[in-house]
C-alpha cells in the first residue's frame, strides 16, 4: 500500500509541474497577445493578425493539456 501511495505522490507533484509550466505559458503568451493587438491599433495589421491567431492557437492547446492535467489529478483522488 505505502508503495503505492507513493507512486501516485510522485505523478501528482510532477502533473502539479506540469500545469505551472502551463500557467507560465499562458502568461507569457497573453503578452504577446496583447503585443499582437498594440500592432493592429498602430496600423500594422497583418503582422498582428497573425500574431494573435498564433497566440490563440498557442492558448487552446495549452488549455487542453491543463484541462487533461487536471482531469488526471482529480481521477487520482
Amino acid at each position: 500500500m505505502k508503495a503505492e501511495k507513493k507512486e501516485n505522490m510522485v505523478k501528482m507533484r510532477a502533473q502539479k509541474k506540469f500545469m505551472g509550466k502551463s500557467n507560465k505559458v499562458n502568461k507569457i503568451n497573453f503578452v504577446v497577445l496583447f503585443a499582437g493587438l498594440l500592432l493592429m491599433v498602430f496600423g500594422m495589421k497583418e503582422i498582428g493578425n497573425y500574431i494573435i491567431w498564433a497566440c490563440m492557437f498557442v492558448f487552446v492547446v495549452t488549455t487542453l493539456s491543463g484541462i487533461l492535467a487536471s482531469g488526471s489529478i482529480r481521477k487520482q483522488r
